[in-house]
């Protein structure tokens, strides 16, 4: 099956070069600013986005995302 993921590390492997693989919590610290990361993270490099999506209890994920999640929750992300 193909997909994008796939045919990103294909294609860089071919180049022998490495992805740089980024996350981003939306709406942390705020929406706005959140949509402004998003949006200049291919300019700065990056290959492969992960979009994190706040929720309430992220019990699995590590302080520093659960940190993020709680901070766009109270900026109003829903």
């Amino acid at each position: 099956m193909k997909n994008r993921i796939n045919e990103c590390f294909k294609k860089l492997s071919i180049e022998n070069k490495s992805a740089l693989v980024t996350f981003t919590m939306m709406g942390d610290p705020n929406i706005e600013t959140s949509f402004e990361i998003l949006k200049g993270l291919p300019g700065a490099g990056a290959d492969i986005i992960e979009i994190g999506m706040p929720f309430t209890d992220p019990m699995a994920d590590g302080k520093i995302i659960q940190d993020a999640g709680h901070e766009a929750l109270e900026a109003g992300f829903k």
